[in-house]
């Protein structure tokens, strides 16, 4: 009978022993080929989106036990901290959770509450797959999910960054990711996600994360090794493609293979 932990989240070891994770977003593709092929391609974390696009409920819990199988972290995002919807996708298995458009302490302090059983919240307790069918030692099943949780927070609007440093010092939140789109287009800059006024904000952030020791993202992902270090050596941990869907990598590779015959 299988004696590992049952909770075990890859991307949150590297983040404490303070390495980079590299993640991917999963928005329409959400099958084991693409599960499968991002663990084979290197990748330590899928971050599935459920704002945008409406997974089916037995999908994501297919894709967040295949992906714990195979030793990639499935993250989903949610657009409510309420305890409906945190409990829903950690009993489905869910090793994390990515919460959009986070703008208050209150958010940050609901989704710590409804991710992590008591004492330290208020997390209801269900042994599905969440503990992948097994009953073992529930004391230290709790404990143990109380660690591994990933908790993020997703930056974008001007009411985001204002209580960032509010938001960030919420014990139990682990880093920060951005949405600069939004951003972007709540500064009425629509489309300019890359605009220098943008940018300064959320490098504000990056520099508080950093000196909290909090997990988070770059302003602009690195294009090259150089720049991935150089990132890497300011304090940030978390890199990929987290602004491109996976039908807009499809079309760029799908491109790339045709773009000398046209």
């Amino acid at each position: 009978m299988k004696t590992n932990p049952i909770i075990y989240n890859h991307a949150k070891t590297l983040l404490k022993s303070g390495k980079p994770v590299k993640v991917i977003n999963i928005f329409e593709f959400l099958n084991p080929s693409t599960i499968q092929i991002s663990s084979q391609l290197g990748y330590d974390m899928i971050l599935i989106e459920n704002e945008h696009v409406m997974q089916k409920s037995d999908q994501l819990s297919s894709a967040f036990l295949l992906a714990r199988s195979i030793g990639i972290t499935p993250v989903v995002t949610v657009i409510e901290p309420n305890r409906s919807i945190v409990s829903k996708m950690l009993d489905s298995g869910a090793l994390g959770i990515i919460l959009s458009h986070a703008e208050t302490i209150e958010q940050a302090k609901d989704l710590v509450k409804w991710s992590k059983y008591p004492p330290k919240g208020e997390r209801g307790l269900a042994l599905g797959a969440n503990i992948e069918y097994q009953v073992k030692d529930i004391p230290s099943y709790c404990n143990q999910a109380n660690e591994e949780i990933l908790l993020l927070l997703k930056i974008e609007s001007v009411k985001g960054v204002e209580n960032a440093d509010l938001m960030m010092s919420v014990d139990g939140i682990d880093g920060v990711v951005f949405g600069p789109g939004d951003l972007a287009a709540d500064m009425q800059l629509y489309g300019q996600w890359e605009h220098q006024e943008v940018l300064l904000k959320i490098e504000n952030v990056i520099s508080s994360a950093i000196n909290k020791g909090l997990a988070v993202e770059p302003s602009i992902m690195p294009n090259d090794k150089e720049k991935f270090h150089k990132d890497i050596s300011r304090g940030i941990k978390i890199f990929g493609p987290t602004r491109k869907s996976d039908y807009q990598l499809f079309r760029d590779a799908a491109y790339a293979e045709i773009e000398n015959y046209l």
